[in-house]
């Protein structure tokens, strides 16, 4: 979670997050499965935010859940509630959790879902469609706890573990998609294992090691991510950062900057300020409160 939602220390007080693996014939493809789940006061609303993902994500959601660009959920889980959320490089996504709700996601590894779909991740690139226009069958069964009927206790017991109980379903019905690796995906995933050095700080270093130039990279980026090696090099960074602040670092801007391969602080307030909407004085002073 670290990196990924802003202050998740203060989500953890107003929500349930639980996560689970994929069957083993599926981890090539699938990161995670997760859920979030909710009950909270009458009237009262809480807004999470999380940071720019290049991930596509697969969600079924349920109850008090609204975000822009989804026209809202139904209660059930229908297909009304099915989305694809594509890889976010506008900064910010928030979602406003509202009485009693939840959602249970399917994280893709990056590239993954071109396995099941030959949907163009590109063409989701800042958005959120209906699940069923990215594949050709039904899409997941809605296995997600029905509280309706459950006392308080129970309820949340059971939500509290929703991507757990829901990982038996998922795994079928992935597997039913009978996924395989698309052309390219093997060495695609060869160059994301050097996107994972920190050393590497820009695209340069990247075609160093790879072997790949730089428009060869970029096809190959935005034809399994839809995101160019230059945003996701920048995102990576600006995670380390995020994740260095949540842990309670507590070096200065400047030094943290350097330590992370920017050349200046204001370039890397900058970046900062480009993902997660706050400069990273602001950002760390508001975990403090």
């Amino acid at each position: 979670m670290l990196g990924h939602v802003l202050n998740p220390a203060e989500f953890l007080l107003h929500a349930h997050y639980d996560h689970a693996q994929p069957a083993a014939p599926l981890r090539r493809w699938v990161d995670r499965y997760w859920s979030v789940t909710w009950q909270l006061p009458p009237g009262q609303q809480h807004v999470v935010t999380t940071l720019d993902d290049p991930a596509i994500h697969l969600t079924r959601e349920w109850g008090g859940v609204r975000r822009a660009g989804t026209g809202g959920t139904r209660a059930g889980g229908t297909r009304a509630g099915a989305w694809i959320t594509g890889p976010i490089t506008r900064g910010r996504f928030e979602v406003t959790q509202s009485g009693t709700g939840g959602v249970i996601g399917v994280r893709f590894r990056l590239g993954g879902t071109t396995a099941f779909t030959t949907a163009p991740p590109a063409s989701v690139r800042d958005r959120t469609v209906p699940a069923a226009e990215w594949f050709d069958t039904d899409v997941p069964p809605a296995a997600h706890p029905d509280t309706s009927s459950t006392s308080s206790t129970s309820s949340t017991s059971s939500t509290a573990t929703a991507a757990t109980g829901a990982a038996p379903a998922l795994d079928a019905w992935l597997l039913a998609q009978r996924p395989q690796d698309a052309p390219g995906y093997a060495d695609f995933c060869s160059i994301l294992e050097l996107l994972a050095d920190p050393s590497v700080t820009g695209t340069a270093e990247l075609e160093r090691r790879s072997g790949h130039g730089i428009r060869n990279l970029q096809r190959t980026f935005r034809r399994f991510v839809g995101v160019g090696p230059k945003r996701m090099i920048l995102r990576s960074r600006v995670m380390d950062a995020v994740s260095a602040i949540d842990r309670g670092d507590h070096r200065a801007i400047a030094d943290l900057a350097q330590d992370l391969g920017w050349y200046d602080q204001s370039h890397f307030v900058r970046d900062f300020r480009s993902i997660t909407g706050m400069t990273p004085s602001a950002y760390a002073r508001n975990g403090d409160t």
